[in-house]
């Protein structure tokens, strides 16, 4: 009996940033995110530039220490920016190839935010059915074993060895704002001569957060 296999790797992606503690009002049809009491203030624009002040601000300005910022005052309050974005959402890897042949393909994540705190790559949830998960940090087949896993490479990447994909898995996280941050993620199958014919499949959701 010819022993097929196809694996679709659907990755879906959301983002998810930590919760404010804001002075910030919200109704059904607005938000605000910083309200401030002053006496005056604008929008003025010219040909060239646009500027957004206010008057009558109180304590205004950024202070610091070993922990803490604090931006005081309307103007210097700002929400930051995350984003990521993936090379692709599916990987197909087809009919595996014989017995103890590894089959690959890769998706690059590429992340982008202002938060000071960094961000954090990771997996959020996993589910359908797939080959047995790599304990040993390399899918090779060595041994005629039934391996699949996930690798990560890249600046930021959070391991090196092929590892077993699982709810809160971290692939790749920075201490500081990241400009265009990439990592590549390799997910490796091979089958053995026992393995069952079957047609495998699993959905990944990715979560990049901002840390807090």
């Amino acid at each position: 009996m010819q022993n097929n296999k196809i694996i679709a790797l659907i990755i879906a992606t959301t983002l998810a940033v930590p919760s404010l503690v804001l002075a910030a009002m919200s109704s059904t049809n607005y938000y605000i995110y910083a309200d401030s009491i002053d006496f005056g203030g604008g929008v003025g624009t010219s040909t060239s530039y646009n500027l957004q002040d206010t008057v009558g601000g109180y304590a205004i300005g950024i202070g610091t220490s070993t922990s803490y910022q604090v931006r005081a005052g309307y103007q210097a309050a700002e929400i930051g920016s995350l984003s990521l974005t993936l090379s692709g959402s599916n990987i197909n890897f087809g009919t595996l190839a014989s017995a103890g042949v590894v089959s690959s393909g890769n998706i690059v994540a590429t992340v982008n935010t202002d938060s000071a705190t960094g961000y954090t790559l990771s997996v959020s949830s996993v589910s359908g059915n797939s080959l047995t998960a790599v304990t040993d940090g390399i899918v090779d087949g060595v041994g005629s074993a039934e391996e699949y896993g996930l690798a990560v490479s890249g600046s930021q990447a959070a391991y090196l060895n092929d590892t077993a994909i699982i709810n809160g898995l971290v692939l790749s996280s920075a201490s500081s704002p990241a400009s265009s941050i990439t990592t590549t993620l390799t997910f490796k199958a091979v089958r053995s001569s026992g393995s069952t014919a079957n047609t495998y499949s699993q959905n990944i959701t990715l979560t990049a957060a901002a840390n807090i």
